[in-house]
C-alpha cells in the first residue's frame, strides 16, 4: 500500500491530506493565527508535533504553495532573463529576492515564476528531505494537460480571499490569472470578463470548480448555483471538483 501525504499550504492555511493507495484517509488543517514568518515555522512545529507526523512514514510527499503572485511566461522569454526580472516586471509587491523561485512545466514550454517565502521550503525540506515543492498552478496545469484540453474548460480554485483562474482550449493554456474576492458574484464577474475577452462566452464549457485552502464550502456552492443561474451558461457544463487538487499531487510525485 503506497501511502502519500500530499500538503497544501498558503499564508493562511495549511492541510495535511494523508493519502493511501490514491484515497484521502485524512485531513488535518490548521489556520495560521500569526502571520510572521518566525511565527509560521513555530505554529507549524506545534501543529506537526501534536498530530505526531515525525512518527508516521509515507513513500511519497508533496507540497503546493498557493500565492496569488505567479505568473507564466514561454521557456524562451525566460531563458533570456532571469526569475526577479520577469517577477518584478509582472507585481509591483516588495519582495525580496530569495523569495522569488519558479517551476519549468517543459510539456507546455512555459515556466511559473512566483512568490514563495523562504519558511515554507526552511520547515518542510528540514521535515521531509525527499519532498516535491511546487506552486499550485504548476500542479494544476500539469494534471489539467494530463486529460483532454482540445475542449473549452475553465477551472476555478477558490481560496480564503483570492481564487484561481485556468481557461485552456485546443491543447493551450488560454488564460491563468488570480484574483482577490469578497463574494461570489466577483467571482462570477471576473470570469465572464475573462471569457467575453476571449471571445468564449456562448462556447460549451466545462467548468470545474475546486475548493481551495482556506475557502468556505458556502462560497463554492453559492458560486455553482449562481452560474447555473445564468443563461450564458446553459450550455456548459458546471461541477464541484475538490479532487482536482488532490489528484494533481498524485499524478506529479
Amino acid at each position: 500500500m503506497k501511502k502519500h501525504l500530499a500538503i497544501q499550504i498558503s499564508e493562511n492555511a495549511v492541510y495535511f491530506n494523508s493519502i493511501h493507495d490514491e484515497l484521502v484517509t485524512e485531513v488535518d488543517c490548521f489556520f495560521f493565527k500569526d502571520k510572521i514568518d518566525y511565527r509560521y515555522k513555530e505554529q507549524l512545529e506545534q501543529f506537526f508535533l501534536e498530530k505526531k507526523y515525525k512518527e508516521r512514514e509515507y513513500d511519497e510527499y508533496s507540497l503546493s504553495w498557493h500565492s496569488a503572485l505567479t505568473t507564466l511566461v514561454p521557456n524562451n522569454v525566460f531563458s533570456e532573463t532571469n526569475p526577479e526580472s520577469i517577477f518584478r516586471l509582472c507585481f509591483s509587491a516588495d519582495i525580496p529576492s530569495n523569495h522569488i523561485d519558479y517551476n519549468r512545466i517543459p510539456e507546455l514550454s512555459i515556466v511559473n515564476v512566483f512568490m514563495i517565502p523562504l519558511w515554507v521550503k526552511s520547515f518542510f525540506v528540514i521535515k521531509f528531505p525527499r519532498i516535491i515543492i511546487q506552486h499550485e498552478g504548476s500542479y494544476l496545469i500539469r494534471s489539467i494537460f494530463r486529460g483532454n484540453t482540445f475542449n473549452l474548460q475553465t477551472v476555478i480554485t477558490i481560496h480564503q480571499d483570492t481564487f484561481n483562474l485556468i481557461i485552456t482550449q485546443k491543447n493551450e493554456i488560454i488564460y491563468y490569472s488570480n484574483f482577490n474576492y469578497i463574494n461570489c458574484d466577483d467571482i462570477i464577474y471576473h470570469l465572464v470578463f475573462s471569457l467575453q475577452q476571449h471571445q468564449l462566452m456562448n462556447e460549451k464549457n466545462q467548468l470545474l470548480i475546486c475548493h481551495g485552502i482556506g475557502a468556505s464550502e458556502s462560497i463554492v456552492e453559492e458560486t455553482i448555483t449562481n452560474l447555473k443561474k445564468l443563461k450564458e451558461f446553459d450550455r456548459s457544463k458546471i461541477e464541484n471538483n475538490n479532487q482536482l487538487l488532490i489528484k494533481s499531487h498524485i499524478q506529479c510525485v
